[in-house]
């Protein structure tokens, strides 16, 4: 079975140089302050204040400039404002959910090789895999099952709303429960500790539902990813 590989969390790490010219841009009044912008590039602090700004959001939201950021500087704005708005304040899980739609939520992977078995979405064979799987590999089904769900439910609803009406298959509230299950099982997981990801997702597994709605709205005002 094809699944999605697993995230890691750091959006501000992946972001390029066009990202911090953006930023420069957006946020400097002034020579003097795009100056102290940039010299603070490398200062996670100051990357958190920066993401938080909401000049930043309606830069990269409202004026539909996306074609000239990267999808971590993107989603890591997009995703912190939307959560921010219903009290998700933990930034990193914040960052979490945007690496996920980040790695994996863009047109162009939803495409190709990571459909993400979409004729068979949640299929025999998954749940069989899962139910044989020890240790490890059952932490990392859980977690890869998870941003599988997260992505199409935040970010491609209209897609399960269509298979549903067709098909008669399950709709978004069933999927959002497989997300919210499978982010428990793996947060509660001894490796979720290791990773330092069991606050996070257990977090992201109790909050998923209103995160998911929000997420939902923001695509429609914001976002156009395609069908």
């Amino acid at each position: 079975m094809s699944l999605l590989p697993f995230a890691k969390a750091g959006c501000q790490y992946r972001f390029t140089t066009a990202d911090w010219r953006f930023i420069i841009e957006s946020l400097g009044l002034t020579d003097r302050g795009r100056e102290s912008l940039a010299s603070h590039c490398d200062d996670p602090d100051c990357v958190r204040s920066i993401v938080d700004h909401p000049k930043l959001f309606e830069a990269v939201a409202v004026r539909g400039t996306t074609a000239v950021l990267s999808p971590d500087l993107y989603f890591f704005v997009v995703v912190r404002h939307t959560l921010k708005r219903i009290g998700v304040e933990e930034m990193e899980v914040a960052d979490y959910l945007a690496v996920v739609c980040a790695q994996f939520g863009m047109p162009q992977v939803r495409n190709g090789a990571a459909r993400m078995e979409m004729q068979s979405l949640y299929s025999i064979d998954y749940l069989e895999a899962l139910n044989q799987a020890r240790g490890p590999e059952k932490f990392f089904l859980h977690v890869k099952c998870a941003n599988q769900f997260m992505v199409l439910t935040c970010l491609y609803p209209d897609y399960l709303h269509h298979r549903a009406e067709r098909r008669g298959a399950p709709d978004v509230g069933y999927y959002e429960g497989v997300v919210v299950s499978h982010l428990h099982a793996a947060g509660s997981h001894a490796l979720a500790e290791e990773f330092e990801l069991n606050e996070v997702l257990l977090r992201l597994s109790e909050a998923f539902p209103p995160v998911r709605r929000a997420m939902n709205h923001t695509l429609r005002e914001y976002l156009s990813l395609g069908a």
